[in-house]
Protein backbone atom coordinates (compact mmCIF):
# COMPACT_ATOMS: atom_id res chain seq x y z
CA UNK A 1 0.00 0.00 0.00
CA UNK A 2 2.25 2.78 0.73
CA UNK A 3 4.80 1.61 -2.37
CA UNK A 4 1.91 2.40 -4.59
CA UNK A 5 1.03 5.72 -2.35
CA UNK A 6 4.74 6.90 -2.62
CA UNK A 7 3.57 6.33 -6.91
CA UNK A 8 0.80 8.17 -7.02
CA UNK A 9 2.83 11.45 -5.24
CA UNK A 10 5.85 11.20 -7.30
CA UNK A 11 3.46 10.88 -10.43
CA UNK A 12 1.62 13.82 -9.29
CA UNK A 13 5.22 15.89 -8.28
CA UNK A 14 6.27 14.89 -11.72
CA UNK A 15 3.06 16.32 -13.47
CA UNK A 16 3.49 19.27 -11.14
CA UNK A 17 7.25 19.73 -12.42
CA UNK A 18 5.70 19.07 -15.93
CA UNK A 19 2.95 21.54 -16.35
CA UNK A 20 5.63 24.22 -15.18
CA UNK A 21 8.16 23.47 -17.21
CA UNK A 22 7.92 27.03 -19.21
CA UNK A 23 8.89 28.69 -15.81
CA UNK A 24 11.69 26.86 -14.99
CA UNK A 25 13.28 27.64 -18.48
CA UNK A 26 13.21 30.94 -17.87
CA UNK A 27 15.81 30.31 -15.64
CA UNK A 28 17.94 29.89 -18.45
CA UNK A 29 17.28 33.19 -20.29
CA UNK A 30 16.71 35.43 -17.25
CA UNK A 31 19.53 35.80 -14.31
CA UNK A 32 18.84 35.69 -10.85
CA UNK A 33 18.86 34.33 -7.40
CA UNK A 34 16.85 30.96 -7.23
CA UNK A 35 16.80 30.78 -3.55
CA UNK A 36 15.60 27.87 -1.44
CA UNK A 37 13.61 24.83 -2.83
CA UNK A 38 9.71 25.80 -2.51
CA UNK A 39 10.81 29.07 -0.63
CA UNK A 40 12.85 30.68 -3.26
CA UNK A 41 13.73 34.22 -1.81
CA UNK A 42 10.92 34.35 0.83
CA UNK A 43 13.31 34.29 3.78
CA UNK A 44 15.51 36.84 2.47
CA UNK A 45 12.18 39.18 2.55
CA UNK A 46 10.73 37.96 5.67
CA UNK A 47 11.29 38.20 9.56
CA UNK A 48 12.01 41.72 11.96
CA UNK A 49 15.19 42.33 10.39
CA UNK A 50 14.20 41.86 6.62
CA UNK A 51 14.43 44.85 4.33
CA UNK A 52 12.60 43.65 1.28
CA UNK A 53 13.12 46.88 -0.91
CA UNK A 54 16.78 46.56 0.03
CA UNK A 55 16.93 42.84 -0.90
CA UNK A 56 15.63 43.45 -4.26
CA UNK A 57 17.33 46.93 -4.97
CA UNK A 58 20.44 45.32 -4.22
CA UNK A 59 19.78 41.77 -6.64
CA UNK A 60 18.45 44.31 -9.02
CA UNK A 61 21.47 46.17 -9.17
CA UNK A 62 23.77 43.16 -9.54
CA UNK A 63 21.78 41.05 -11.83
CA UNK A 64 20.83 43.54 -14.40
CA UNK A 65 17.06 45.27 -15.44
CA UNK A 66 16.06 41.54 -16.21
CA UNK A 67 15.93 39.42 -12.87
CA UNK A 68 14.30 36.05 -12.32
CA UNK A 69 13.63 34.25 -8.83
CA UNK A 70 10.81 32.90 -7.03
CA UNK A 71 8.79 34.21 -4.15
CA UNK A 72 7.55 30.54 -2.59
CA UNK A 73 6.19 28.76 -5.29
CA UNK A 74 5.26 31.64 -7.78
CA UNK A 75 7.84 32.66 -10.34
CA UNK A 76 8.61 36.74 -10.32
CA UNK A 77 10.58 38.73 -13.25
CA UNK A 78 12.00 42.24 -11.05
CA UNK A 79 12.22 44.88 -13.95
CA UNK A 80 14.07 47.97 -14.69
CA UNK A 81 14.65 48.08 -17.74
CA UNK A 82 11.75 51.00 -19.57
CA UNK A 83 11.12 49.06 -22.98
CA UNK A 84 10.34 46.11 -21.05
CA UNK A 85 8.25 48.01 -18.06
CA UNK A 86 6.34 49.68 -21.42
CA UNK A 87 5.80 46.31 -22.39
CA UNK A 88 4.31 45.48 -19.52
CA UNK A 89 2.16 48.50 -18.71
CA UNK A 90 0.49 48.62 -21.84
CA UNK A 91 -0.24 44.95 -22.59
CA UNK A 92 -3.91 43.97 -22.59
CA UNK A 93 -3.21 40.90 -20.53
CA UNK A 94 -1.11 42.42 -17.75
CA UNK A 95 -3.77 44.39 -16.14
CA UNK A 96 -4.07 42.41 -13.66
CA UNK A 97 -2.29 42.70 -9.99
CA UNK A 98 -1.74 39.08 -9.50
CA UNK A 99 -1.10 36.70 -6.27
CA UNK A 100 1.27 39.09 -4.69
CA UNK A 101 -1.65 41.96 -4.30
CA UNK A 102 -4.04 39.33 -2.85
CA UNK A 103 -2.77 40.68 1.00
CA UNK A 104 -4.64 43.74 -0.37
CA UNK A 105 -8.14 42.09 -0.93
CA UNK A 106 -7.89 41.18 3.07
CA UNK A 107 -6.94 44.53 4.06
CA UNK A 108 -8.89 47.22 1.92
CA UNK A 109 -11.42 45.27 -0.12
CA UNK A 110 -11.34 44.19 -3.92
CA UNK A 111 -11.56 47.90 -5.22
CA UNK A 112 -9.51 49.43 -7.58
CA UNK A 113 -5.88 48.81 -6.23
CA UNK A 114 -6.18 44.91 -6.46
CA UNK A 115 -9.42 44.01 -8.32
CA UNK A 116 -9.07 41.56 -11.31
CA UNK A 117 -10.26 41.83 -14.65
CA UNK A 118 -13.18 42.30 -16.11
CA UNK A 119 -14.56 43.72 -12.38
CA UNK A 120 -11.47 46.43 -12.84
CA UNK A 121 -11.99 47.55 -15.91
CA UNK A 122 -15.66 48.12 -15.36
CA UNK A 123 -15.50 49.82 -11.81
CA UNK A 124 -12.56 51.93 -13.56
CA UNK A 125 -15.04 53.18 -15.84
CA UNK A 126 -17.57 54.36 -14.01
CA UNK A 127 -15.48 55.90 -11.47
CA UNK A 128 -13.14 57.82 -14.11
CA UNK A 129 -15.68 60.97 -14.08
CA UNK A 130 -15.34 61.39 -10.20
CA UNK A 131 -11.57 62.59 -10.66
CA UNK A 132 -12.36 64.60 -14.15
CA UNK A 133 -10.67 67.63 -14.67
CA UNK A 134 -14.40 69.65 -13.36
CA UNK A 135 -14.70 67.84 -10.17
CA UNK A 136 -10.85 68.70 -9.56
CA UNK A 137 -11.82 72.18 -10.00
CA UNK A 138 -14.30 72.30 -7.37
CA UNK A 139 -12.38 70.76 -4.64
CA UNK A 140 -9.61 73.56 -5.08
CA UNK A 141 -11.19 75.57 -2.07
CA UNK A 142 -11.45 72.49 0.17
CA UNK A 143 -7.65 71.72 -0.43
CA UNK A 144 -6.84 75.83 0.15
CA UNK A 145 -9.30 75.51 3.62
CA UNK A 146 -7.26 72.64 5.07
CA UNK A 147 -3.72 73.88 4.54
CA UNK A 148 -4.95 76.54 5.94
CA UNK A 149 -5.53 74.43 8.79
CA UNK A 150 -2.06 73.23 8.59
CA UNK A 151 -0.22 76.78 8.22
CA UNK A 152 -2.01 77.35 12.08
CA UNK A 153 -0.29 74.45 13.41
CA UNK A 154 2.84 75.45 12.07
CA UNK A 155 2.87 78.90 13.21
CA UNK A 156 2.92 77.50 16.60
CA UNK A 157 6.44 74.98 15.97
CA UNK A 158 9.66 75.81 16.29
CA UNK A 159 10.47 72.19 14.81
CA UNK A 160 8.29 69.25 13.95
CA UNK A 161 9.27 66.12 14.80
CA UNK A 162 7.40 63.59 12.44
CA UNK A 163 5.99 66.08 9.48
CA UNK A 164 4.60 62.98 7.77
CA UNK A 165 2.41 61.83 11.01
CA UNK A 166 1.29 65.55 10.94
CA UNK A 167 0.56 66.03 7.18
CA UNK A 168 -1.44 62.39 7.56
CA UNK A 169 -4.09 64.17 9.60
CA UNK A 170 -4.41 66.95 7.01
CA UNK A 171 -4.89 64.60 3.76
CA UNK A 172 -7.01 62.08 5.64
CA UNK A 173 -9.87 64.91 6.24
CA UNK A 174 -9.08 66.25 2.55
CA UNK A 175 -9.69 62.60 1.51
CA UNK A 176 -12.65 62.26 3.07
CA UNK A 177 -14.13 65.73 1.98
CA UNK A 178 -13.66 65.35 -1.07
CA UNK A 179 -14.48 61.41 -1.86
CA UNK A 180 -16.82 60.74 0.90
CA UNK A 181 -18.41 63.94 0.89
CA UNK A 182 -18.55 65.05 4.55
CA UNK A 183 -16.49 66.99 7.04
CA UNK A 184 -15.60 64.50 10.12
CA UNK A 185 -12.18 66.22 11.34
CA UNK A 186 -14.30 66.54 15.01
CA UNK A 187 -14.51 62.75 14.86
CA UNK A 188 -10.92 62.24 14.16
CA UNK A 189 -9.15 64.27 16.93
CA UNK A 190 -6.96 67.46 16.49
CA UNK A 191 -3.55 65.53 15.89
CA UNK A 192 -1.96 62.96 13.82
CA UNK A 193 -2.28 60.09 15.93
CA UNK A 194 -6.14 59.93 15.63
CA UNK A 195 -7.01 55.98 16.08
CA UNK A 196 -8.27 55.96 12.66
CA UNK A 197 -5.30 56.59 10.80
CA UNK A 198 -3.40 54.29 13.29
CA UNK A 199 -5.80 51.44 12.52
CA UNK A 200 -4.95 52.21 8.72
CA UNK A 201 -1.28 52.17 9.37
CA UNK A 202 -1.49 49.44 10.72
CA UNK A 203 -3.66 47.42 8.35
CA UNK A 204 -0.72 48.62 5.60
CA UNK A 205 2.15 47.21 7.90
CA UNK A 206 0.41 43.84 7.42
CA UNK A 207 -0.78 43.63 4.38
CA UNK A 208 3.02 44.67 3.37
CA UNK A 209 4.26 41.50 5.72
CA UNK A 210 1.59 38.99 3.95
CA UNK A 211 2.65 40.65 0.44
CA UNK A 212 6.01 39.35 1.22
CA UNK A 213 5.16 36.27 3.23
CA UNK A 214 2.09 34.40 1.34
CA UNK A 215 2.08 32.34 3.73
CA UNK A 216 0.52 34.76 6.56
CA UNK A 217 -2.40 35.55 4.59
CA UNK A 218 -3.81 32.48 6.12
CA UNK A 219 -6.11 33.57 9.23
CA UNK A 220 -4.95 30.18 10.79
CA UNK A 221 -1.52 30.72 10.34
CA UNK A 222 -1.49 34.05 12.08
CA UNK A 223 -3.12 33.10 14.77
CA UNK A 224 -0.62 30.42 15.45
CA UNK A 225 1.89 32.90 14.94
CA UNK A 226 0.14 35.74 17.36
CA UNK A 227 -0.33 38.58 14.38
CA UNK A 228 -3.53 38.15 13.65
CA UNK A 229 -4.22 41.29 15.94
CA UNK A 230 -4.33 44.32 16.09
CA UNK A 231 -4.89 43.71 12.09
CA UNK A 232 -7.97 42.11 12.66
CA UNK A 233 -9.70 44.84 15.09
CA UNK A 234 -8.37 47.42 12.75
CA UNK A 235 -9.47 46.44 9.63
CA UNK A 236 -12.53 46.10 11.77
CA UNK A 237 -12.54 49.77 13.10
CA UNK A 238 -11.55 50.98 9.30
CA UNK A 239 -14.51 49.21 7.76
CA UNK A 240 -16.96 50.52 10.79
CA UNK A 241 -16.11 53.89 10.06
CA UNK A 242 -16.49 53.44 5.98
CA UNK A 243 -20.16 52.02 6.86
CA UNK A 244 -21.15 54.56 8.80
CA UNK A 245 -20.35 57.23 5.85
CA UNK A 246 -21.98 54.94 3.56
CA UNK A 247 -25.00 54.31 6.03
CA UNK A 248 -25.60 58.16 6.54
CA UNK A 249 -25.48 58.96 2.60
CA UNK A 250 -28.00 56.29 1.33
CA UNK A 251 -30.27 58.12 4.48
CA UNK A 252 -29.36 61.31 3.52
CA UNK A 253 -27.82 62.62 7.03
CA UNK A 254 -24.34 63.70 5.60
CA UNK A 255 -23.44 66.56 7.87
CA UNK A 256 -21.60 68.66 5.47
CA UNK A 257 -22.04 67.91 2.23
CA UNK A 258 -19.49 69.04 -0.68
CA UNK A 259 -21.43 71.72 -2.97
CA UNK A 260 -19.75 70.69 -6.49
CA UNK A 261 -21.01 71.67 -9.82
CA UNK A 262 -22.82 67.78 -9.93
CA UNK A 263 -22.77 65.56 -6.59
CA UNK A 264 -23.47 62.91 -8.40
CA UNK A 265 -19.90 63.07 -9.52
CA UNK A 266 -18.30 63.01 -5.80
CA UNK A 267 -17.01 59.55 -5.53
CA UNK A 268 -19.17 58.41 -3.29
CA UNK A 269 -22.53 59.97 -4.82
CA UNK A 270 -21.18 58.15 -7.97
CA UNK A 271 -20.94 54.62 -6.09
CA UNK A 272 -24.03 54.91 -4.54
CA UNK A 273 -26.04 56.01 -7.83
CA UNK A 274 -24.47 53.09 -9.05
CA UNK A 275 -25.60 50.60 -6.71
CA UNK A 276 -29.16 51.99 -6.97
CA UNK A 277 -28.74 50.64 -11.07
CA UNK A 278 -27.42 47.40 -9.74
CA UNK A 279 -24.03 47.80 -11.54
CA UNK A 280 -22.17 48.01 -8.05
CA UNK A 281 -23.19 46.26 -5.30
CA UNK A 282 -22.88 47.36 -1.37
CA UNK A 283 -19.87 45.13 -1.05
CA UNK A 284 -18.37 46.99 -4.18
CA UNK A 285 -19.47 50.68 -2.70
CA UNK A 286 -18.02 49.75 0.42
CA UNK A 287 -14.67 48.30 -1.24
CA UNK A 288 -13.75 50.92 -3.53
CA UNK A 289 -14.29 53.62 -0.62
CA UNK A 290 -12.31 51.95 1.35
CA UNK A 291 -9.49 51.70 -1.24
CA UNK A 292 -10.04 55.41 -2.33
CA UNK A 293 -9.48 56.87 0.93
CA UNK A 294 -6.54 55.07 1.91
CA UNK A 295 -4.78 55.56 -1.48
CA UNK A 296 -5.91 59.44 -1.48
CA UNK A 297 -4.60 60.34 1.82
CA UNK A 298 -1.33 58.22 2.46
CA UNK A 299 0.64 58.70 -1.06
CA UNK A 300 -0.29 63.07 -0.71
CA UNK A 301 0.91 63.29 2.80
CA UNK A 302 4.01 61.71 1.88
CA UNK A 303 4.78 63.24 -1.67
CA UNK A 304 4.32 66.36 0.57
CA UNK A 305 6.16 65.74 3.77
CA UNK A 306 9.35 64.44 1.17
CA UNK A 307 9.66 67.55 -0.25
CA UNK A 308 9.64 69.34 2.87
CA UNK A 309 12.37 67.17 4.42
CA UNK A 310 15.03 67.07 0.61
CA UNK A 311 14.05 70.60 0.55
CA UNK A 312 15.37 71.39 4.22
CA UNK A 313 18.41 68.96 3.12
CA UNK A 314 19.05 71.12 0.13
CA UNK A 315 18.48 74.77 0.91
CA UNK A 316 19.91 76.29 -2.04
CA UNK A 317 16.72 74.79 -4.10
CA UNK A 318 14.42 75.90 -1.17
CA UNK A 319 15.45 78.93 -2.06
CA UNK A 320 14.52 78.82 -5.71
CA UNK A 321 11.10 77.66 -4.73
CA UNK A 322 11.08 80.03 -2.66
CA UNK A 323 11.65 82.85 -4.97
CA UNK A 324 9.30 81.48 -7.57
CA UNK A 325 6.61 81.37 -4.97
CA UNK A 326 7.52 84.96 -3.87
CA UNK A 327 6.62 86.24 -7.64
CA UNK A 328 3.48 84.11 -7.83
CA UNK A 329 2.14 85.02 -4.42
CA UNK A 330 3.81 88.78 -3.12
CA UNK A 331 1.72 88.70 0.08
CA UNK A 332 2.10 85.87 2.71
CA UNK A 333 -0.74 84.19 4.98
CA UNK A 334 -3.17 82.30 3.80
CA UNK A 335 -3.66 83.41 0.03
CA UNK A 336 -5.70 81.32 -2.26
CA UNK A 337 -4.03 79.35 -4.40
CA UNK A 338 -6.29 78.92 -8.14
CA UNK A 339 -5.22 76.30 -10.76
CA UNK A 340 -3.71 78.93 -12.67
CA UNK A 341 -1.68 79.74 -10.03
CA UNK A 342 -0.30 76.16 -10.06
CA UNK A 343 0.57 75.98 -13.59
CA UNK A 344 2.99 78.70 -12.76
CA UNK A 345 4.76 77.10 -10.62
CA UNK A 346 7.32 75.35 -13.04
CA UNK A 347 10.97 74.87 -10.70
CA UNK A 348 8.24 73.60 -8.32
CA UNK A 349 7.25 70.84 -10.37
CA UNK A 350 10.37 69.96 -11.33
CA UNK A 351 11.12 69.71 -7.41
CA UNK A 352 8.26 67.55 -6.94
CA UNK A 353 9.19 64.86 -9.99
CA UNK A 354 12.86 64.72 -8.38
CA UNK A 355 11.22 63.78 -4.88
CA UNK A 356 9.04 61.14 -6.74
CA UNK A 357 12.28 60.21 -8.89
CA UNK A 358 14.79 59.72 -5.79
CA UNK A 359 11.75 59.01 -3.35
CA UNK A 360 9.15 56.95 -4.96
CA UNK A 361 6.18 56.87 -3.65
CA UNK A 362 5.43 53.38 -4.40
CA UNK A 363 8.68 51.80 -5.05
CA UNK A 364 7.44 48.33 -5.99
CA UNK A 365 4.50 47.64 -8.32
CA UNK A 366 3.40 44.71 -9.48
CA UNK A 367 1.19 42.76 -12.65
CA UNK A 368 0.40 39.61 -13.91
CA UNK A 369 0.08 38.07 -17.29
CA UNK A 370 -2.74 36.02 -17.93
CA UNK A 371 -1.43 35.07 -21.59
CA UNK A 372 2.07 34.09 -22.45
CA UNK A 373 4.04 37.40 -23.79
CA UNK A 374 6.59 38.44 -25.80
CA UNK A 375 8.38 40.91 -24.51
CA UNK A 376 10.68 43.49 -26.36
CA UNK A 377 13.80 41.91 -25.91
CA UNK A 378 12.21 38.85 -27.82
CA UNK A 379 11.65 36.60 -24.59
CA UNK A 380 8.47 34.79 -24.16
CA UNK A 381 6.74 35.10 -20.83
CA UNK A 382 4.56 32.15 -19.54
CA UNK A 383 1.55 33.16 -18.30
CA UNK A 384 1.30 33.38 -14.08
CA UNK A 385 4.82 34.97 -14.29
CA UNK A 386 4.36 37.62 -10.91
CA UNK A 387 5.85 40.88 -12.85
CA UNK A 388 7.39 43.14 -10.25
CA UNK A 389 8.56 46.88 -11.55
CA UNK A 390 11.11 48.16 -9.28
CA UNK A 391 10.55 51.14 -10.03
CA UNK A 392 12.80 52.90 -6.71
CA UNK A 393 15.76 51.29 -8.75
CA UNK A 394 14.99 52.79 -12.54
CA UNK A 395 14.43 55.69 -11.21
CA UNK A 396 18.34 55.38 -9.78
CA UNK A 397 19.89 53.74 -12.97
CA UNK A 398 23.25 55.59 -13.39
CA UNK A 399 22.59 55.10 -17.30
CA UNK A 400 19.48 56.84 -17.48
CA UNK A 401 19.84 59.58 -14.82
CA UNK A 402 23.71 59.80 -15.00
CA UNK A 403 26.47 59.37 -12.60
CA UNK A 404 24.89 61.17 -9.59
CA UNK A 405 21.27 59.21 -10.02
CA UNK A 406 21.10 59.07 -6.45
CA UNK A 407 21.38 62.38 -5.76
CA UNK A 408 18.55 65.01 -5.31
CA UNK A 409 18.96 67.61 -8.03
CA UNK A 410 15.81 69.17 -9.41
CA UNK A 411 17.87 70.43 -12.57
CA UNK A 412 17.51 66.29 -13.65
CA UNK A 413 13.98 67.75 -14.70
CA UNK A 414 14.82 70.45 -17.02
CA UNK A 415 13.68 70.19 -20.91
CA UNK A 416 17.24 69.72 -22.11
CA UNK A 417 17.74 67.04 -19.38
CA UNK A 418 14.62 65.38 -19.94
CA UNK A 419 15.20 65.07 -23.94
CA UNK A 420 15.87 61.68 -25.22
CA UNK A 421 14.68 60.26 -21.67
CA UNK A 422 12.16 56.69 -22.16
CA UNK A 423 8.86 57.72 -21.80
CA UNK A 424 8.54 55.01 -18.92
CA UNK A 425 11.97 55.86 -17.25
CA UNK A 426 9.70 57.98 -14.50
CA UNK A 427 7.02 56.70 -13.86
CA UNK A 428 5.79 57.45 -9.84
CA UNK A 429 2.08 56.80 -10.81
CA UNK A 430 2.99 53.79 -13.55
CA UNK A 431 1.91 54.40 -16.49
CA UNK A 432 -0.63 52.53 -19.09
CA UNK A 433 -3.70 50.80 -19.60
CA UNK A 434 -3.50 50.68 -15.05
CA UNK A 435 -2.26 54.13 -14.21
CA UNK A 436 -2.99 55.58 -10.83
CA UNK A 437 -6.67 56.78 -10.73
CA UNK A 438 -5.92 59.84 -8.69
CA UNK A 439 -2.51 61.08 -9.74
CA UNK A 440 -3.66 64.60 -10.60
CA UNK A 441 -5.91 65.00 -7.57
CA UNK A 442 -2.34 64.13 -5.57
CA UNK A 443 -0.39 66.58 -7.71
CA UNK A 444 -2.78 69.37 -7.32
CA UNK A 445 -2.93 69.09 -3.67
CA UNK A 446 0.20 68.61 -2.71
CA UNK A 447 1.02 71.86 -4.96
CA UNK A 448 -0.92 73.58 -3.23
CA UNK A 449 0.25 72.63 -0.06
CA UNK A 450 3.72 72.90 -0.91
CA UNK A 451 2.95 76.47 -2.38
CA UNK A 452 1.45 77.58 1.14
CA UNK A 453 3.99 75.99 3.32
CA UNK A 454 6.97 76.73 1.45
CA UNK A 455 5.57 80.86 0.89
CA UNK A 456 5.01 81.68 4.71
CA UNK A 457 7.94 78.94 6.62
CA UNK A 458 11.39 78.17 6.21
CA UNK A 459 12.63 74.95 6.89
CA UNK A 460 15.76 72.88 7.94
CA UNK A 461 17.23 70.29 9.65
CA UNK A 462 20.44 68.95 10.46
CA UNK A 463 19.67 65.60 8.68
CA UNK A 464 22.02 64.43 6.00
CA UNK A 465 20.60 63.16 2.83
CA UNK A 466 23.72 60.49 3.17
CA UNK A 467 21.85 59.04 6.09
CA UNK A 468 18.31 58.18 4.46
CA UNK A 469 17.32 55.19 4.93
CA UNK A 470 14.13 53.50 3.24
CA UNK A 471 11.57 50.43 3.62
CA UNK A 472 8.85 49.43 1.61
CA UNK A 473 5.49 49.36 3.74
CA UNK A 474 3.07 49.39 -0.18
CA UNK A 475 4.02 53.23 -0.37
CA UNK A 476 8.09 54.50 0.35
CA UNK A 477 8.59 54.89 4.24
CA UNK A 478 11.69 56.31 5.99
CA UNK A 479 13.06 53.91 8.89
CA UNK A 480 13.94 57.57 10.74
CA UNK A 481 12.83 60.45 10.51
CA UNK A 482 14.34 63.93 9.92
CA UNK A 483 13.51 66.70 12.36
CA UNK A 484 12.67 70.03 10.60
CA UNK A 485 12.93 73.55 12.21
CA UNK A 486 10.63 75.67 11.32
CA UNK A 487 10.65 79.49 10.68
CA UNK A 488 8.50 82.33 10.03
CA UNK A 489 9.21 83.67 6.31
Amino acid sequence: MSYWFICVILCVWFYWLWSRRKYYALMFKIPGPIGYPLLGKALDLTGKKADPLDVIHTHSEKFGPLMYTWLVIYPVLVVTEPDIIRDILTSPYCTNKGVLYKPLNKGVGKGLFSSEDPEWGLHRKYLNPTFGHKILLSFMPIFNQEVNTVLKIFKEMNECQDVIALLQDFTFNIAIRTTMGVNVAQELGNGPNSDLIKNYQCVVDNMTEMLFSPWLSNNVIRRVLSVHEPFHSSKAENRKFIRKLITNKLNGNAGNHLQTTSSKNVFIDQAIDLMRKNIFTLQHVEDESNTIVLGAFETTANTIGYVLILLAMFPEYQEKVYEELLSIFPDGGDFEVTYRNTQDMVYMDMVINESMRVLAPVPLVARENTQDIRLSNGIVIAAGVQLVLNIFTMHRRKDIWGPEACVFNPDNFLPCNMEGKHPYAFIPFTKGIRNCIGWKYGLISAKIALAKLLRNFKFSTDFQYADLEFYNSIVLKLKHMPVLRIARR
